[in-house]
């Protein structure tokens, strides 16, 4: 790996730890316990924070076990949000259903000024797997194409599928009718205690 490739990563992971580290503090300013699953096992899989909602229990059998939400956290500066999934992954419904431990929050960043400025989009388990499903199954299958997609790509989410936009019809693809039915997820942090 050259120098370069090296200060990628690194200010790569370092967004990475920014945007989690940000998140940890929100969910902990709305009364909820939080720490990074990082902290001990480095990039632990798919769990970046462990949020623990005392005013909620787990079920009935246990009303005094508090809620608990393993949270992944995906931070970029692009608008096409990497999810941590291949292209492959996301058509495959049983496949995310059985990977994706929790709620995802993913951390839009905007550096235009010398400040950072963030934008949280939250997604309960099952949007996150609906949409990551959906969108790719549009991606794939409604798209007009002359080359073949490579499926072992890394997928991703548009900003504005978070915020519960639809992609209207063109000569180059079909309609996308987003799950999200028009609800935006931006700042919806109660979606951490959906299923």
């Amino acid at each position: 790996m050259n120098i370069k490739q090296d200060n990628i990563q690194t200010d790569k992971a370092r967004l990475g730890a920014i945007g989690e580290n940000n998140v940890v503090s929100i969910l902990m300013q709305k009364g909820w316990d939080a720490f990074n699953a990082n902290c001990t096992i480095k990039n632990y899989k798919s769990v970046d924070i462990v949020c623990l909602n005392s005013d909620m229990s787990e079920n009935n059998d246990c009303p005094w076990k508090p809620k608990l939400a393993l949270v992944q956290v995906k931070t970029c500066r692009q608008t096409a949000i990497p999810i941590g999934f291949s292209t492959r992954h996301c058509l495959d419904k049983e496949y995310l259903n059985r990977m994706v431990k929790g709620p995802y929050v993913f951390v839009l960043v905007n550096e235009e000024s010398k400040e950072y400025d963030f934008r949280y989009f939250i997604l309960s388990r099952l949007q996150f797997i609906e949409l990551a499903y959906s969108a790719h199954h549009y991606y794939i299958n409604g798209y007009k194409r002359e080359k073949e997609l490579k499926l072992d790509a890394p997928a991703c989410l548009h900003v504005r599928w978070l915020e519960g936009k639809s992609d209207e019809a063109t000569s180059k693809h079909i309609a996308f009718n987003n799950p999200l039915k028009g609800l935006s997820s931006e700042n919806n942090w109660e979606n951490i205690w959906k299923e």
